[in-house]
């Protein structure tokens, strides 16, 4: 369609590997709630297994209660996509606006796969955080340093 972005270019099909445990789930809160903090920001944080199996919840003080379920479904879908919610996001951008009748696609920025050992292990999803949802969620998905391919 003339006037619109040109979609993000295929997302690699990565592999899932064994669910984030509770240590990993722990470094990936405390990266993302350090740079929440370096922002001065509240974010509503979810954190899943591949599954989409909820691991870690929060919700900042004064954050919106619906920005509990935009956390997860980010989370959610970028754990079962393999994939961040911002390629999505692009795509729809771009005019591939179908991909919205997929209740596992949420074409919102602030979901990242979580890697460990090259696979995905999980995801975080984060919200309410008006301009740092991507900085705080880089933040969280890479705490288990170097592990994404």
């Amino acid at each position: 369609i003339p006037g619109l972005p040109k979609p993000p270019k295929p997302y690699p099909a990565y592999e899932y590997g064994m669910p984030i445990n509770m240590e990993q789930t722990r470094k990936v809160i405390a990266a993302a709630e350090a740079e929440a903090a370096r922002h001065g920001a509240h974010p509503t944080i979810a954190v899943v297994e591949p599954s989409g199996a909820l691991e870690y919840y929060f919700k900042a003080t004064g954050a919106f209660y619906a920005m509990e379920e935009m956390a997860m479904r980010k989370a959610k879908s970028a754990a079962r996509n393999r994939r961040s919610t911002t390629y999505d996001m692009d795509r729809y951008s771009a005019g591939i606006t179908g991909i919205t009748a997929a209740d596992e696609i949420f074409p919102f920025g602030g979901g990242e796969p979580i890697f460990w050992q090259g696979k995905v292990v999980g995801a975080i999803g984060v919200t309410g955080t008006v301009g740092f949802d991507q900085a705080i969620d880089d933040a969280g998905s890479q705490a288990l340093a170097g592990n994404k391919p």
